[in-house]
């Protein structure tokens, strides 16, 4: 089973966007950002899928409520948590949700690491990122001049065969 890790970058409020863009913008954020989805698969919804803009050598693996309804050759569709996870597994031994809030939620329990970028925002947006939960575990914070990132490692991840319950 690959790794898959959270990436979000979240204000103070919780929020990660308002549902249509992300109201502010770190250079150092995107960059780092970037710099670590790079070459991975990354899992994401349909709605953010389609309003993003591909990270070099990413793959999207894009969850939808009707995937068969999707084609495209840069991407792979799926329905559910297995499915997500196995389409992951065929490209590589790690894996990154990149959002949105409900990719978020639906990932969290079966995800094993988190990478939070908490910025110094004060934004309220209609799209939060979930609470980890306390079976998550800081085990590091890399300092940058407007945000840390704080990397949680989660103690106990569901197993995923346990998503067809």
């Amino acid at each position: 089973m690959p790794e898959l890790s959270l990436v979000a970058g979240v204000a103070r409020t919780g929020a990660i966007g308002d549902g249509e863009t992300i109201p502010w913008h770190y250079e150092a954020d995107e960059r780092q950002y970037k710099e670590r989805v790079a070459g991975h698969p990354v899992v994401v919804g349909r709605k953010t899928w389609a309003g993003m803009t591909d990270v070099e050598g990413t793959h999207p693996v894009v969850f939808t409520s009707s995937p068969d309804e999707y084609d495209a050759e840069d991407a792979t569709f799926v329905g559910s948590v297995p499915e997500a996870v196995a389409a992951v597994a065929e490209r590589d031994d790690a894996g990154y949700v990149i959002g949105g809030q409900s990719v978020y939620a639906t990932m969290l329990p079966y995800a094993d690491r988190a990478f939070v970028s908490e910025l110094p925002e004060y934004e309220i947006g209609s799209k939060v990122f979930p609470y980890l939960g306390t079976d998550w575990t800081v085990v590091g914070r890399e300092a940058y001049d407007e945000f840390d990132v704080v990397e949680y490692r989660h103690e106990n991840p569901r197993p995923v065969a346990a998503a067809e319950d």
